[in-house]
């Protein structure tokens, strides 16, 4: 559906907002969207065993705390999702992956955001030394699936994206 007009109303690093008006579905009239743009990201299951998995624990202001998460990240400008996949999984955890395998990918809230999530598995991981960018500090640690899962079925593990990809890895291991 094409808009009748938009304006861009904020601009920032991460997001831009914009408001978008478009005609109604049914009858006569328009309505006004507002639309978060975000440049989307990746997400990075890397899995050293078939029974556990790599998570990162990070401060979420947004969240006001730390959360476990897989590794994952945003895309740069121009940047394929497989280049920002390599590049999470090496700032984050240190990990080099033989092969990045495409998964799926999701959009994450499309009532009102554009941000679309790509899902890759990292496979034949080589260990290394983490390399957080300046403004990022991370908690790496080798989960068992089952007990990761246990967290989400506690409420202690509460980022959707990690959740998907532990539903997915266990789903896989059989």
């Amino acid at each position: 559906m094409k808009p009748l007009s938009s304006e861009r109303i904020y601009t920032g690093r991460v997001l831009n907002l914009r408001v978008d008006e478009i005609p109604l579905v049914r009858g006569e009239g328009s309505r006004k969207v507002e639309v978060v743009e975000h440049a989307g990201g990746v997400v990075v299951i890397a899995l050293p065993t078939p029974e556990s998995i790599v998570l990162v624990k990070q401060y979420r202001h947004p969240t006001g705390g730390d959360l476990w998460e897989v590794p994952a990240g945003m895309i740069e400008r121009g940047e394929p999702p497989l280049e920002t996949a390599r590049r999470e999984l090496l700032e984050e955890t240190g990990y080099r992956a033989q092969s990045l395998r495409f998964l799926w990918s999701i959009y994450t809230s499309p009532g009102f955001c554009e941000e679309r999530i790509h899902f890759f598995v990292a496979e034949g991981l080589e260990p290394g030394q983490a390399q957080p960018e300046a403004d990022e500090e991370f908690e790496l640690r080798i989960w068992p699936l089952d007990e990761a899962w246990e967290l989400v079925t506690r409420d202690g593990l509460r980022d959707a994206k990690t959740q998907i990809a532990l539903a997915w890895a266990r789903a896989e291991r059989g």
